[in-house]
């Protein structure tokens, strides 16, 4: 008989407004393009929808009978990507990063049967800063892992520079989910919600690409890198990425050995995919014990019904189910 679990949420934000208020003076529109390519009808429609989720979304408390209705034992909080303040001077960036995971593991604390801190943000606009702040959310305020961005002001992932924070999340074997903040070059996205639709799950797609064909992965084989709305587009196309590296010899100067699929296979994922066909082939392309329910909680973008999206999916075992709802994160993030 499959081991039960409790269910749990590897995809939720908690909002810390006191860190967007000390955040926002030192930023520009372009800085953050997920809002300075959304369109009107977008900026408009959000001005409808944030008041309706902002109590959930900044307020514990709130989110308990939401939770109930989704059959969400426990959430795995992570912060507001809206609030990651790349941008911003390093020393602001790390005293933003410090209220917002403080913010979190209060609320841990206050109700450590509902929540865990999956997720904390550090300013990695300076990696030193960023090291620091990751050993103080870990060490003292007991975070599980981390959350970060899928470009950093412009900046790729892969480049040599994030190296050495790379190396250090490898030492300190935690997980990071890599959640997007928009797309940086979204200047088709302007019209029907693009900036989200496309942008989102395409950040994921070349941010990852581009880590995959660096070595980043080759480098490092135990790093934990957890990939929401279900890798993006990354796993559903594997099959181009891996004929790109049959045929192209420069994408294999630092993957000589094996094709991109292999490297994915070794990431996390979560199940924001919204129907079961294609949960079903993510599950196909990387395994069930590399997939875990998530939410995308309070959007009106995420998953209502995460469990039942698990349950609907055919060619399932109990035992995968089971793991996919909640036995599968509490291994990935230690609970």
């Amino acid at each position: 008989m499959a081991e039960s679990w409790p269910t749990i949420d590897v995809h939720c934000h908690l909002a810390t407004p006191s860190a967007g208020e000390l955040l926002s003076p030192h930023g520009r529109p372009q800085d953050e393009p997920y809002i300075y390519f959304m369109g009107q009808d977008s900026l408009d429609q959000n001005k409808v929808m944030f008041p309706q989720i902002f109590d959930a979304l900044t307020k514990p408390e709130a989110r308990i009978e939401h939770m109930n209705e989704m059959g969400v034992d426990i959430q795995g909080l992570s912060t507001f990507v809206s609030e990651y303040g790349y941008w911003a001077p390093p020393e602001v960036g790390a005293e933003a990063a410090r209220l917002q995971n403080d913010n979190l593991a209060q609320a841990v604390a206050d109700r450590p049967s509902r929540f865990s801190a999956f997720g904390a943000t550090v300013p990695l606009q300076d990696i030193d800063l960023a090291i620091a702040e990751m050993d103080r959310a870990v060490d003292e305020l007991g975070f599980k892992g981390l959350q970060i961005g899928g470009t950093i002001a412009g900046r790729n992932l892969d480049e040599p520079g994030f190296r050495p924070f790379w190396r250090a999340v490898a030492a300190k074997g935690i997980p990071v989910i890599l959640h997007p903040n928009g797309y940086e070059e979204s200047h088709r996205f302007g019209e029907y919600f693009m900036t989200n639709c496309i942008g989102n799950p395409l950040e994921t797609m070349v941010a990852v690409n581009r880590m995959i064909f660096s070595g980043l992965f080759e480098e490092l084989p135990d790093l934990k890198l957890v990939l929401v709305h279900g890798g993006g587009y990354l796993p559903f196309y594997a099959s181009r990425s891996d004929h790109t590296w049959e045929v192209r010899p420069e994408t294999r100067v630092n993957i000589p050995d094996h094709p991109p699929s292999h490297y994915m296979k070794r990431l996390l994922y979560d199940t924001m995919v919204f129907q079961p066909l294609y949960l079903r082939h993510l599950v196909e392309v990387v395994g069930s014990d590399r997939v875990m329910a998530g939410t995308d909680f309070p959007f009106d973008m995420g998953d209502p019904d995460p469990m039942g999206l698990i349950d609907r999916t055919e060619g399932l075992t109990d035992a995968d189910r089971i793991a996919m709802k909640g036995g599968n994160a509490a291994r990935v993030f230690g609970l």
